[in-house]
């Protein structure tokens, strides 16, 4: 099953490269909003046009038609394709026919009662150190955006055919294998909006996080893609092939989100539930490589509240793949209880909860932690690596694990490092059925550190452990 799905994936994203321009435009900055955009290319009268009454079968109505045509051979879209969102991104429906669109710099748009119609690639520019400069400032850990979306009632259609490509190679050959490396963005943000769909979507290549749901409510992604691939033959010397950070979607400050038919390659979370996700649902999603389904990392800000409530997640599968092991399968993140350093990869210090959760119907095949719960997080090595490192004050209890099967690649299954501060308490676990890929350590297969067990729980092969193995969730033990 494995092997037919990466081949499948493996055909699809050659196929696509015939017809992916990642040319350079030009280079002006985005400081606001789209009225502010009006350097580069005048707008052609050939290149956008409008139909005043076009019957639009999925509205049901006839509404504003605006289909904007590629200027192509790298030439810049940006100025035209923002031109057509003014003219009809309110109540009217934004077509790209073309193959190709080519975006030189960040941008906002905002979207009303209408359709973002696209049958090719928004393809970015990949000029590193312009977009760095240049950059759209997202305050959590310090991040960047490529391209925000804004407003109410609005849905995006990739039509099976396309989306985002994010020009992907220039970012991870600049990053390397350094976390977190500044000014990379994400594809694409969804952010204060409200009643979304986006469908037969993709984001290919993309920069650092595909997409990510910034304090938004009632969005529905179906039938939705990401690919992080690295072509850069010197990237197979390192374990994640400079993939790190390449997230399949986040959350945050975002309530009621549900994913349906989503399938991820990459080398780092394939869902990951940030700060005041509420309300979350997910079903048939297929993830290879990287570290699987994420709860956090959560309560890196000193005194914040953080919560991440009313998830459920089911019909999962998890896979290595041909450029990234499986790490993690489904796992839980909350930083230190006091604050070194500054984020994104330091801090630590808030406090908060995790609760209402059911994870059920979950396979996974040779991936290296299973289920895991870390609540001493900090991705600073001197930090991580003292001896008195402070467990988290954040909480997790009332979740709810059933139905998981397949195996690990090593001697790890279950690995529950929880808070001394806040020991994890009503979590029930049914029908764990993992088998380990090793059995020379079985005393590290079921470890609960700082768990209160009353013999409910359903799992009572779980045990404390402080072997000397247990350091960096076991290793690849």
């Amino acid at each position: 099953m494995m092997l037919r799905a990466l081949s499948a994936l493996a055909c699809l994203v050659p196929a696509l490269a015939g017809v992916i321009d990642l040319s350079l435009g030009s280079t002006e900055h985005v400081l606001n909003s789209v009225g502010h955009l009006h350097f580069g290319h005048p707008l052609s009268a050939s290149a956008l046009e409008v139909t005043q009454y076009y019957y639009d079968p999925a509205a049901g109505y006839a509404r504003k038609l605006c289909s904007l045509k590629s200027l192509g051979e790298g030439e810049d879209d940006t100025d035209n394709f923002l031109e057509a969102v003014k003219e009809c991104g309110k109540g009217g429906v934004v077509r790209l026919p073309d193959a190709n669109y080519t975006i030189s710099r960040p941008i906002i748009i905002e979207l009303e009662h209408s359709t973002l119609d696209v049958h090719g690639w928004i393809s970015f520019t990949q000029d590193v150190q312009y977009w760095i400069d240049n950059r759209i400032e997202f305050p959590f850990q310090n991040q960047s955006l490529a391209f925000i979306i804004r407003g109410h009632d609005y849905t995006l259609d990739g039509n099976d055919k396309g989306g985002i490509n994010g020009g992907g190679q220039a970012w991870y050959d600049y990053a390397r294998d350094f976390g977190n490396k500044f000014g990379r963005p994400m594809s694409l943000a969804i952010e204060k909006s409200k009643n979304v769909v986006i469908k037969n979507w993709s984001i290919i290549q993309p920069q650092f996080w595909a997409l990510i749901t910034i304090e938004s409510e009632n969005i529905l992604i179906k039938d939705f893609y990401v690919n992080a691939t690295s072509y850069n033959p010197e990237s197979a010397s390192d374990d994640k092939n400079w993939l790190q950070n390449t997230d399949g979607t986040d959350t945050y400050k975002t309530h009621n989100v549900t994913f349906e038919n989503f399938v991820y390659q990459g080398g780092d979370d394939c869902i990951a539930l940030k700060p005041n996700s509420t309300m979350i649902t997910a079903r048939n999603v297929s993830c290879y490589g990287g570290t699987g389904i994420a709860f956090g990392s959560i309560a890196q800000y000193p005194g914040v509240l953080d919560i991440i409530q009313d998830v459920h997640l089911e019909d999962i599968r998890l896979y290595p793949s041909s450029q990234c092991l499986g790490y993690q399968g489904v796992y839980f993140k909350s930083w230190i209880s006091q604050s070194y350093g500054i984020p994104p990869n330091g801090g630590g210090g808030g406090y908060g909860y995790c609760k209402n959760v059911t994870v059920k119907d979950v396979y996974m095949e040779d991936i290296m932690h299973p289920i895991a719960v870390d609540t001493t997080l900090t991705y600073l090595p001197d930090v991580k690596g003292g001896a008195d490192i402070p467990s988290s004050t954040f909480s997790w209890y009332d979740i709810h694990l059933s139905n998981f099967t397949g195996n690990g690649s090593g001697n790890r299954l279950v690995w529950m490092d929880c808070s001394k501060l806040r020991p994890c308490h009503g979590w029930t676990f049914d029908h764990i059925d993992l088998k380990p890929g090793k059995d020379d350590h079985p005393e590290i297969s079921y470890v609960c550190n700082n768990f209160l067990l009353d013999g409910t729980e359903g799992l009572n092969q779980c045990h404390p452990s402080n072997s000397t193995l247990e350091t960096d969730n076991g290793g690849t033990l």
